[in-house]
């Protein structure tokens, strides 16, 4: 796999794996946000008027599922798009998600992978590429990226910013969201998630850039994260959608 390749997957593995990743300190490389849709500020009974933070307080814990997309762009092309679907709210986050490179990446760098995710373990296959046999490669709980990023944990981080961090309403997908938007420090993640702690202290990572959006079920429908890897600028872009009950997954034969 070339180093471009490896670079890409390494950071769309990081956004759904591990939460935000290592990223650059503060803005450094941020892109723009999406244009708000709503017609610029709320106003009561007005679509995305919700309170954000009673959103999340009031969110229903029963299991559900979702179709999960990930892009990750190098700069401002994109390279990788991880997606399938998957069960929250339960023991532990359960799907099938397959990452491809994107339409463009040169032949020699394209790839393929799919993934299964239990609770008790993964399996992840090639399925294009260098190394690609079809052959489903088994792996624990506690092997690197067995985990799925808790999305709510880290609106609730930005919540705790403070007013500054509530953008205001806009629409994802059709949907009304409220969007919150900031910079995270290390030391916010050790008990939410220590996995990406351990990962920016090792690399001396002190702050990273990401904003979420919430809908006012309180479930997240967007995401995005800017970040910088093997000296690659790097912007990861998660959205749910069609959500429902949840659905069985099986390892393989």
């Amino acid at each position: 796999m070339r180093p471009l390749v490896t670079v890409t997957a390494g950071v769309a593995a990081v956004v759904l794996l591990t939460g935000c990743g290592a990223g650059g300190a503060g803005d450094a490389g941020k892109a723009p946000a999406p244009a708000s849709t709503s017609g610029g500020s709320a106003t009561p009974g007005s679509p995305g008027s919700f309170d954000v933070a009673e959103a999340l307080r009031n969110a229903d814990p029963a299991p559900y599922s979702a179709e999960i997309t990930a892009e990750t762009y190098t700069g401002t092309t994109l390279t990788v798009v991880m997606s399938g679907r998957m069960n929250f709210n339960g023991p532990a986050p359960t799907g099938k998600l397959t990452l491809r490179t994107a339409d463009g990446v040169p032949e020699d760098q394209a790839f393929g992978s799919e993934t299964i995710l239990l609770e008790d373990a993964t399996y992840t296959r090639l399925l294009d590429g260098e190394g690609a046999d079809g052959e489903w490669q088994r792996a624990g709980l506690d092997s690197p990226g067995s985990g799925l990023a808790d999305y709510g944990a880290y609106a609730q981080m930005l919540l705790d910013l403070g007013p500054k961090a509530r953008k205001g309403p806009e629409k994802v997908g059709g949907v009304p969201a409220q969007r919150l938007s900031g910079t995270l420090g290390q030391e916010r993640l050790r008990t939410v998630d220590r996995r990406l702690y351990d990962r920016m202290r090792a690399t001396g990572t002190e702050d990273f850039a990401c904003d979420v959006w919430v809908a006012e079920s309180g479930r997240v429908v967007r995401f995005e994260q800017w970040l910088e890897m093997s000296g690659r600028p790097a912007r990861n872009v998660v959205t749910f959608e069609d959500f429902g009950e949840p659905v069985q997954v099986s390892a393989p034969e």
